[in-house]
């Protein structure tokens, strides 16, 4: 438990603690809580001090071992920025989901994260069982190097706008705005916006990894 926690908060966990998954007639809420939390790349910690609960407690609740009460919900709910319906209505199954210019789930805004000013829109929907991930990528101008990263899977992206200044294994490859560009996800690479305007890009990944 953190030390700033209330008394309310400190009953309410009390109560989490004993709570059986599989009565209280509430969703599995683990995946989705999951789900946001690394969407705004916090750690376990992290979460759990935003919303004044400890770390196990929050780590039981993603593992399915507790089920929160509301109480709970509406704290995790407010520390994430998301409503409660968020984690508690399941997935709408669509033959086909269509997204207009501003319908796009943001994963990320340019004052979160790292600061550096990109953001990221997911074109397929948010689900943790997804076997693809689709971002919108914006990098601003003179913005830093996103990454390095390196992880299993492969990545293909569309440059629509800009230039992209990509580094695969120590090499630099400027991608201008009409061309693609793939690349295995186990080598380290890194990217940025190149130029003096902002870089657009469509890119695709498998299995996700945001």
């Amino acid at each position: 438990m953190t030390n700033d926690a209330s008394p309310a908060a400190v009953a309410a966990e009390s109560a989490d603690a004993g709570a059986p998954t599989k009565t209280t007639g509430l969703p599995a809420v683990g995946p989705r809580l999951r789900l946001q939390r690394r969407i705004r790349r916090l750690r376990l910690k992290d979460l759990a001090i935003k919303a004044g609960c400890s770390e196990s407690l929050l780590s039981r609740i993603e593992n399915g071992l507790v089920t929160p009460s509301l109480t709970t919900l509406h704290r995790l709910s407010q520390a994430l920025g998301i409503n409660v319906s968020t984690l508690l209505e399941p997935v709408e199954e669509k033959i086909c989901t269509v997204y207009g210019p501003n319908d796009r789930p943001r994963l990320l805004r340019g004052d979160e994260a790292e600061g550096d000013g990109s953001t990221a829109d997911s074109i397929i929907p948010v689900d943790e069982n997804r076997r693809l991930e689709g971002l919108m990528i914006t990098l601003p101008a003179g913005g830093p190097l996103c990454g390095p990263f390196r992880h299993a899977g492969e990545e293909v992206g569309y440059v629509i706008e800009g230039a992209v200044e990509l580094t695969v294994e120590g090499e630099i490859f400027i991608v201008p705005a009409g061309s693609t560009f793939f690349f295995e996800s186990d080598r380290p690479h890194s990217y940025r916006a190149f130029g003096p305007a902002t870089a657009r890009v469509l890119w695709i990944n498998t299995p996700p990894t945001f």
